[in-house]
């Protein structure tokens, strides 16, 4: 797979991919989309952020949505609001031509603009773990009809302590109908611990442990004391426009 025509996507999702510039698929999306564009599968991909995992697991899930069905039939868990801001997004842009949304679930925020994105048929539901179960135990969140669960940066989700968090959404998918795609950049003994007990029989994709850096991502540390890190962040903000 040398460049996104070869996958033969559908109209809507070449057109899109095609707007936003893509070409060359990166090494993480290269060995992953052919396995998650074919036959339904769980899966564990290994790579690190920066690497092109959103498109990696966004681009299958998409294609394998019914845009007919206002129903959740994806769900994407992340470790942090911004993370599922991010992929969120991607997720728009990936599948506007489609006329599939997804609709970002946080902690933190009002639940008004999330319940009316629930209302309104989102196809796509990507969120945090606590905010999401707060959502199923409210009744509304629906999952029975979810057919693909990603879980995005699951070490740092479990790191984080979100474990139990993870375990009960999983429960509460349909298994018999349903598969997951599980992405990490390490498979740490927690991260581990869950495919073993919830992910059944997975294809497994790894980026060589010399590609797991990002060349995308530029990496500074500074060394200062504690009560100095507050004016030092604020200094390191001011001086990034672009951030």
């Amino acid at each position: 797979m040398k460049s996104f025509d070869d996958l033969k996507l559908s109209a809507p999702l070449a057109r899109a991919i095609a707007e936003l510039g893509y070409s060359a698929p990166t090494e993480i999306q290269q060995q992953a989309l052919p396995i998650l564009l074919g036959a339904p599968t769980d899966f564990i991909g290994q790579a690190a952020t920066g690497t092109g995992k959103t498109a990696a697991f966004g681009i299958p899930l998409l294609e394998k949505i019914d845009a007919s069905k206002k129903l959740v039939q994806g769900l994407i868990l992340c470790p942090t609001r911004e993370l599922a801001v991010q992929v969120s997004g991607q997720i728009n842009l990936f599948g506007k031509h489609k006329g599939v949304k997804a609709v970002p679930i946080y902690g933190g925020a009002s639940y008004t603009a999330q319940l009316e994105g629930l209302k309104h048929g989102a196809a796509v539901v990507v969120g945090t773990p606590g905010r999401i179960i707060d959502l199923i135990d409210r009744g509304a969140l629906k999952l029975a009809n979810v057919k693909t669960v990603i879980l995005d940066e699951a070490d740092e989700m479990i790191s984080m302590g979100f474990k139990e968090d993870l375990e009960k959404i999983l429960k509460a998918t349909p298994r018999e109908t349903g598969h997951i795609w599980l992405f990490s950049a390490t498979m740490s003994p927690g991260v581990r611990r869950v495919a073993d007990t919830y992910l059944r029989k997975p294809k497994q994709v790894q980026i060589n442990r010399g590609e797991m850096l990002s060349t995308t991502v530029e990496q500074i540390y500074y060394l200062a004391r504690e009560s100095d890190k507050p004016d030092l962040l604020i200094k390191l903000i001011e001086s990034a426009g672009d951030f």
